[in-house]
């Protein structure tokens, strides 16, 4: 027992001069108080940096899919540009409604092929 009472007081803090330095149990204290200050510090960061990360790969996600979903609507608009420009054309209009809607001139007759049943 009076091995570990002597080892006790060895291992505590001296001086230089070889005194026992009363002041090393608070500078232990106020270094491991720093050190937890710095520590959730440092997670707070972290977390910032993380959110943030997320943030951004989610904004990219949905910034492709508006981007996919725009250049999509951007061709049917195109098409419908054509369409309205064929719409403006009488000579298509004239072919389109007989087609479609079998019109004929007067003394006109039409036949329906059996070529022509598959397409409609």
């Amino acid at each position: 027992m009076e091995n570990v009472k002597k080892n006790k007081r060895s291992m505590k803090a001296r001086t230089a001069t070889g005194a026992v330095n009363p002041y090393a149990r608070a500078r232990k204290q106020r270094a491991l108080f720093i050190l937890g200050v710095f520590a959730i510090i440092a997670t707070i960061f972290i977390f910032q940096i993380v959110h943030a990360h997320i943030s951004r790969s989610s904004v990219n996600n949905k910034l492709a899919m508006e981007t996919a979903h725009y250049e999509k609507i951007q061709n049917d608009n195109k098409a419908l540009k054509v369409k309205v420009k064929q719409m403006n054309d009488e000579q298509y209009l004239e072919k389109l409604i007989r087609s479609k809607y079998l019109y004929t001139k007067k003394g006109e007759t039409v036949y329906n092929l059996p070529n022509d049943a598959k397409q409609n």
